[in-house]
C-alpha cells in the first residue's frame, strides 16, 4: 500500500522529513515579557491591597463605635451627665505665672510689744519726738487698763446734825426710783403717755376733748395726707375673723383666731393684702369687776399661711355689732353665793340659841364654865363665818367665750404694707 503523503512515508528519515515539513523551533522572548507582565501585575496587585488594609484601618479608628443599645449611645454623647441639660465644654484658661513676692520682715526691738506700721516706722526713725509721744500714750493706756474701777459714793453720816440731810437723800433717792418705775411702766405700755384720772365733774366736760391748745379754736392742724402706699388698710376698718381657742376669765392667757374673709386695700379694694385663713395671736385680760360680762381682748400678731408675720401692735376685738369685747356665757356664781348666806343664817341661828340657853340663870346667876365656852365659840365662829360670806359675795363672775365666736378686729392704726400678698414670694 503506498502512501501519497511523502512525509508520511516510511521511507523518509527523520533528517528529511525535517527539512521538508515547514516547522520551526518557538523562540523564548515571548514567554519572558508574558511572566514579567504577570509579575508586575501580581506585584501591583500586592500594593494595592495593603494601601487599602492601611486606610481601612484608618478609617475604623476615626469612625465612632456603633452602638446596638440606646442607652450607651446617650450616655455616650452626654458623658453620663443628669438633668436634662448638656453644659457648654469651658475652656480653662492657663494659669498666669505667679510673681515672685518678698515680704519685708520687720525687725522688732522690744519683743512685748506689738510691732508698728511700716510707715510709722519710718516716721518714728526720722522724728524722735512722735516716737515719745507714742511711748507716753502707750503708758498711759497701759496704766488705765491695770486700774481699778469704782465709783465713789459718799457715805451717809448718822449724827444728829446730818440727819436732815440723809432725810433729804433718801427722799431722791426714793423719787428717782418712783420715777424709773414709772418710765418703765410707759415703755412696757407701748410708750405712751397715759391720761389722768378725770374727777366726776370733768367727766362730761366737752372741753376734756379739745387738746388742740391753740389760739384759733376753729383751726385744724392737721392736713389731708395721701396714703404711703396703694396697699393700705385705714383706721377705723375691720377685719373679719373667727375664734379658735376659747376665753376663761378665771386666769389670762393666749388666744388664737382665724382670718374669715380677705380683706383688701382701702382705697381701690382691688389689692388683696390679709388672706383669708391667715392666723391672729392675741391676749385677754382677768380683771373682771363684778357685774362686768364683757371680756376684753387684744389681738398682737398675724400670721399669714405661708409662714410670714405682721406685728400690729394691740389691736381691740369687738362682736358683730361693733360692742368693745366679747360677750357669750356668764357664770356669776349665784348658788356659791346664795348657799353662803344660808349657811351663815344658819350659824348665826344656832349662836343666837346658845346665847340665850347661857342667860336663862338669871341676872344675878354665876356663869359656869361650858356656858363661857358656849359663848365664846359661838361669837367666834359667826365672825368667821361673817368673814367668809363677805368673800363669797365679792366673788367676780366668770366669763367664757367658746370657739367658734365670730367677731371683727377693729383696726386702730394704719397697716402700711409694701406689696398685696402673694404667697411664697420671699
Amino acid at each position: 500500500m503506498t502512501d501519497d503523503n511523502p512525509m508520511l512515508s516510511s521511507e523518509s528519515s527523520p533528517h528529511e522529513l525535517g527539512k521538508h515539513s515547514g516547522v520551526r523551533r518557538v523562540n523564548n522572548l515571548p514567554l519572558y515579557l508574558a511572566g514579567g507582565a504577570v509579575g508586575a501585575f501580581l506585584l501591583m496587585m500586592v500594593l494595592v491591597g495593603i494601601d487599602r488594609a492601611n486606610k481601612s484601618q484608618a478609617t475604623a479608628q476615626a469612625t465612632p463605635v456603633k452602638h446596638s443599645d440606646t442607652t450607651q449611645l446617650v450616655a455616650s454623647i452626654t458623658g453620663n451627665r443628669t438633668g436634662g441639660m448638656v453644659p457648654a465644654a469651658v475652656m480653662v484658661p492657663p494659669a498666669p505665672p505667679v510673681p515672685a513676692i518678698t515680704v519685708p520682715i520687720a525687725m522688732l526691738d522690744d519683743l512685748e510689744k506689738p510691732p508698728l506700721p511700716r510707715r510709722l516706722q519710718e516716721t518714728a526713725a526720722a522724728d524722735p519726738t512722735l516716737e515719745r509721744i507714742r511711748q507716753q500714750k502707750m503708758q498711759l493706756f497701759e496704766s488705765a487698763v491695770k486700774s481699778k474701777t469704782a465709783v465713789p459714793i459718799p457715805e451717809l453720816k448718822t449724827h444728829a446734825g446730818d440727819s436732815d440731810q440723809r432725810t433729804k437723800t433718801l427722799q431722791r433717792i426714793d423719787d428717782a426710783n418712783a420715777a424709773f418705775t414709772a418710765r418703765l411702766a410707759q415703755l412696757e405700755g407701748g410708750g405712751e403717755d397715759k391720761p389722768a384720772a378725770l374727777s366726776s365733774s370733768q367727766r362730761n366736760d366737752l372741753k376734756s376733748f379739745d387738746v388742740t391748745n391753740k389760739s384759733d379754736r376753729w383751726q385744724l392742724g392737721a392736713q389731708v395726707e395721701a396714703p404711703r402706699t396703694p396697699y393700705t388698710l385705714r383706721a377705723g376698718f375691720i377685719i373679719p375673723a373667727t375664734l379658735i381657742s376659747g376665753i376663761n376669765s378665771d386666769l389670762p392667757g393666749q388666744i388664737t383666731a382665724q382670718v374669715s374673709q380677705n380683706v383688701y386695700d382701702t382705697a381701690t379694694g382691688k389689692y388683696l393684702l390679709l388672706p383669708q385663713g391667715a392666723r391672729l395671736v392675741g391676749s385677754y385680760t382677768s380683771n373682771v369687776a363684778y357685774g362686768q360680762s364683757r371680756v376684753m381682748v387684744a389681738w398682737q400678731r398675724i400670721v399669714f399661711p405661708d409662714g410670714k408675720t405682721l406685728d400690729i401692735g394691740a389691736m381691740p376685738g369687738a362682736d358683730g355689732a361693733g360692742y368693745s369685747g366679747f360677750n357669750d356665757q356668764v357664770n356669776n356664781h349665784y348658788g356659791r353665793i346664795f348657799g353662803s348666806a344660808i349657811l351663815m343664817s344658819g350659824i348665826t341661828a344656832g349662836v343666837s340659841m346658845s346665847q340665850n340657853a347661857n342667860s336663862n340663870g338669871g341676872v344675878n346667876a354665876q356663869p359656869t364654865a361650858s356656858s363661857a365656852l358656849s359663848e365664846a365659840l359661838g361669837q367666834q365662829l359667826g365672825n368667821v363665818t361673817a368673814q367668809m360670806i363677805s368673800k363669797n359675795l365679792s366673788i367676780s363672775p366668770t366669763l367664757e367665750i367658746r370657739p367658734g365666736f365670730r367677731f371683727n378686729v377693729m383696726c386702730i392704726k394704719d397697716l402700711v404694707l409694701t406689696k398685696p400678698y402673694a404667697s411664697f414670694d420671699y
